[in-house]
């Protein structure tokens, strides 16, 4: 991807005349936005900046072996720190999501920052009148992707090291589901092998993000798809539930439901899938789509959502049983 010069160099000065740098993941997090802010917040360290790197909650289990990751400050662990932290930076960066309100309960704050705001993402419709800079490409795989070409078409490409490397690759492995989906472009397979010259073990990676799950996560698993799958052939559709209740039956634990609304996708015959689950008093939906079928635009009607054109997010101020009868009257209509 080619960025103009000028950008580049508006990046690269607004970085040199920031003391206070505070790097922000979204909500319910994910390797991509981890992954990606690791990585920046490795690279401005090298270049001698004060950084500090923010998330609204917990990280997923099976991303605590991430380098550094214990140096991320959660808010629902250190609210006011992580507060200050965004009010207090010369410069913020919205790390892999497109407007505030994409990261919960750090919404106030960054609306209240006088920073200077840039956006590194890749979902689509960003919210152009809060950020100062914006780095948006829908087009590319993740945004560690998209980071990896800022980084390397800048002066800070020489400040990349292995550390680096590696959480960029694990933002890029997992955002297309190993290679499987977002990923029909040679540049993608260009980068990754770029990044992984500098060391990485593929094979062990690879095991670390998805041969490391606990017995809970595969308990909950097989109760989902025995249990709560459920099929509309006629719409070619597949959803599954659950509640809060359920869920703590196998823990609870951050990430416990990470990717499983793929395993209704992968039904033969089944190009829309849905998850929807109870958490923190709200319900969450997750959605994905095979082929010319927009869950973005399905989310962003329905579900006061968003995401990608095939993989998207939503919520619901309605009980579960209602959120239920409210996604089969909208599938029938569709």
């Amino acid at each position: 991807m080619q960025f103009q010069i000028e950008t580049i160099q508006e990046l690269e000065k607004k970085i040199s005349d920031s003391q206070k740098i505070t790097l922000i993941s979204h909500s319910s997090p994910d390797a991509d936005t981890i992954g990606a802010a690791l990585a920046l917040g490795s690279v401005l360290k090298a270049f001698g900046k004060e950084v500090t790197l923010v998330c609204p909650n917990e990280i997923p289990d099976f991303l605590q072996w991430m380098p550094n990751v214990d140096s991320i400050i959660i808010h629902d662990v250190q609210g006011h720190k992580v507060n200050q932290s965004i009010v207090n930076a010369d410069l913020l960066f919205a790390i892999d999501f497109n407007a505030p309100h994409r990261t919960g309960n750090l919404e106030k704050p960054m609306l209240e920052s006088q920073a200077f705001k840039v956006l590194i993402d890749h979902h689509l419709m960003p919210d152009e009148d809060y950020f100062d800079l914006m780095f948006s490409a829908p087009q590319k795989s993740s945004t560690s992707e998209l980071l990896y070409e800022i980084l390397k078409s800048s002066s800070f490409k020489s400040l990349i090291d292995y550390e680096a490397a590696l959480c960029m690759f694990v933002g890029i492995m997992t955002d297309t589901g190993s290679f499987a989906y977002s990923c029909n472009d040679a540049t993608l397979f260009e980068n990754t092998a770029e990044l992984i010259r500098y060391g990485i073990d593929v094979k062990a990676t690879h095991d670390l993000v998805y041969n490391s799950n606990s017995i809970e996560r595969l308990q909950m698993l097989g109760y989902c798809l025995n249990q709560k799958l459920v099929v509309i052939p006629e719409k070619r559709t597949a959803y599954m539930s659950l509640t809060k209740s359920e869920l703590e039956q196998f823990g609870n634990a951050e990430g416990l439901t990470e990717g499983l609304v793929n395993y209704a996708l992968s039904i033969k015959g089944i190009n829309f899938a849905i998850l929807v689950y109870e958490k923190s008093e709200r319900i969450k939906l997750s959605f994905r789509s095979k082929g010319n079928f927009s869950v973005n635009d399905f989310a962003r009607k329905y579900f006061e959502g968003g995401g990608h054109f095939n993989a998207a997010g939503g919520k619901s101020a309605l009980n579960m049983e209602q959120t239920i009868q409210r996604l089969n009257e909208i599938i029938q209509n569709l």
